[in-house]
């Protein structure tokens, strides 16, 4: 993880920002070293969803990028579409229908 300032620190799951304290709590509380990519995803808008403003959050309005290894040991970013994420607050329970055009 590297912060705005350029400081560098190796986390397993780490918090910068707005009401880090509680996301990070959250964090301990429920992260477990042998997730899954699905399940990390899902930690992470379950923990949005309480610690944003919001309280539920629109999939329309959110952009969630993952960097990861594939299996062959290469480094991959991946980044949801929109229609990606609204299944997946679903799933977790957190979506909130994108408003409509009036």
């Amino acid at each position: 993880m590297s912060d705005p300032s350029g400081n560098y620190a190796g986390w397993k799951a780490a918090v910068i920002g707005a009401n880090n304290q509680a996301t990070q709590s959250m964090l301990k509380q429920d992260y477990k070293d042998d997730m899954t990519r699905e399940e990390g995803v899902e930690l992470a808008l379950k923990v949005l969803s309480k610690t944003m403003d919001s309280t539920s959050l629109i999939p329309e309005k959110l952009e969630l990028a993952e960097v990861f290894l594939s299996p062959s040991r290469k480094v991959k970013y991946q980044v949801s579409p929109p229609a990606s994420l609204s299944k997946l607050s679903e799933k977790v329970g957190v979506n909130q229908p994108a408003p409509e055009d009036s």
